[in-house]
């Protein structure tokens, strides 16, 4: 009786993770959304006031993202460059939005990962690049 329980309730289990999984799957097509066609024909991701605008891909519980802001904000950054700051770990449409800038940028979708700046069609991956390239875009 226990045993037939216990199998219930695993069976159970199971099928609310697959349908949890084919729920969350359902909003796979918000790139449209989310994406522009460049002059060359390729995507890039779209962003939310001009074009010129710099997009920093943050997790809300990464600590060199954390790391990055807390130099942004010391030097001022956001006052000298116009930057977007969208958060991936919770935000599945600015997830997606980071795999097309990886993928614009022919990186390894895969193996993507915070902190991310994506400029000038570019990508900086990690702490060391980002504050290298926004210190030379804002004069430091």
């Amino acid at each position: 009786m226990k045993q037939t329980i216990i199998t219930g309730l695993v069976v159970l289990i199971i099928i609310g993770l697959l349908s949890v999984m084919v729920l969350g799957s359902k909003n796979k097509n918000v790139q449209f959304n989310i994406i522009q066609s460049n002059q060359e024909g390729s995507l890039t991701p779209k962003p939310t006031s001009n074009n010129n605008s710099l997009i920093f891909y943050y997790g809300n519980t990464c600590p060199h993202c954390k790391e990055i802001e807390e130099w942004i904000k010391d030097n001022k950054i956001e006052e000298k460059i116009d930057m977007i700051k969208k958060e991936v770990y919770d935000n599945h449409e600015n997830a997606q939005e980071l795999s097309l800038a990886a993928q614009n940028c022919k990186l390894d979708t895969n193996n993507i990962g915070v902190p991310f700046l994506y400029a000038e069609n570019k990508c900086y991956v990690g702490k060391p690049d980002i504050v290298s390239y926004l210190s030379q875009k804002a004069g430091l």
